[in-house]
């Protein structure tokens, strides 16, 4: 068999985030196109957090409820001798989804299915979403201890940020895009009516992955759904707050228009230490930036 007609089997492994997953869906799709191999997506049998009991849209593969198969070829056409990859984003590849190397894989590879674009579509309609519209992806939540993961702002942070784009540009609506209701809280009472929360599944204080029954019918299907949609949201805006996240930086490997305003508040990343983790943003919150605490957000930190 030639490798013109061997599939390279993608998958990855159990736990990964929706854009962490594309991440390196896109990543072996370039080195499949290198070795003129046909890339095949298989996350039926290597299922991932976002997968449901039966069938969605008539599959179990995760990437065939969102997209078409890159190469045209579906798991029950992989064939004799295919080339199975590791599960991981492969080395020699950026992490994060943002960079400039996964934007033209993007426009390369990836193609929605008609109804998740119709949908998607509608929304940003229903919403009135615009270059008038300041976007805003406040993630918190279990971000918070995640072990080496990069911390997210604070409240104050925040608001500090929005604050000082809304007294230099023109934006009359702030799309906030958060996983959690006490944020959308906060920034309501700082904000008033200026504040347009996604149409995301939030709860307060809990993580909407780990509810042992499900609320809504397809709810894993609904929260990959969610991060798709969240990040082609804030990318139609005209400017945008953000974080360090997957989706933080989907928003940008999807913005086709330049921002008018970008602001990512990077304040360092968490540690390693599983039992300094849980902790170390709470007490960084609280403590004076002289001792070690978070500092102030001004503009150009």
């Amino acid at each position: 068999m030639t490798n013109e007609n061997r599939s390279y089997v993608i998958w990855r492994t159990h736990g990964a985030g929706f854009w962490s997953i594309v991440a390196s869906t896109l990543a072996h799709c370039d080195i499949a196109a290198q070795r003129n191999l046909i890339p095949v997506v298989d996350m039926e049998h290597h299922p991932t957090v976002y997968q449901e009991r039966q069938p969605v849209g008539g599959s179990r593969n995760f990437w065939e409820y969102y997209f078409e198969q890159p190469g045209g070829r579906t798991v029950n056409d992989i064939g004799h001798d295919p080339v199975l990859t590791d599960g991981t984003i492969p080395k020699g590849y950026p992490r994060e989804i943002g960079h400039e190397t996964y934007r033209e894989l993007w426009k390369k590879h990836v193609r929605l299915k008609t109804n998740i674009a119709d949908r998607i579509a509608s929304q940003v309609q229903q919403l009135s979403i615009s270059q008038d519209t300041l976007g805003v992806h406040f993630r918190g939540q279990e971000m918070r201890t995640a072990t080496g993961h990069k911390f997210p702002p604070t409240l104050s942070q925040m608001n500090a940020a929005i604050s000082h784009v809304l007294e230099n540009h023109d934006f009359d609506r702030i799309l906030i895009v958060t996983e959690a209701q006490q944020y959308v809280d906060a920034l309501g009472r700082k904000w008033g009516n200026r504040i347009v929360p996604s149409p995301t599944f939030r709860l307060r204080y809990q993580n909407s992955y780990r509810l042992k029954n499900p609320p809504r019918q397809n709810h894993r299907f609904e929260l990959g759904f969610e991060a798709l949609q969240d990040a082609h949201l804030l990318a139609a805006c005209g400017g945008y707050i953000c974080g360090h996240s997957g989706l933080s930086e989907a928003a940008l490997l999807l913005n086709e228009n330049k921002f008018k305003s970008l602001i990512r508040i990077s304040q360092g990343r968490n540690s390693f230490r599983p039992y300094v983790a849980p902790w170390l943003w709470y007490a960084k919150a609280v403590t004076p930036p002289i001792l070690g605490g978070f500092s102030k957000w001004i503009p150009g930190s």
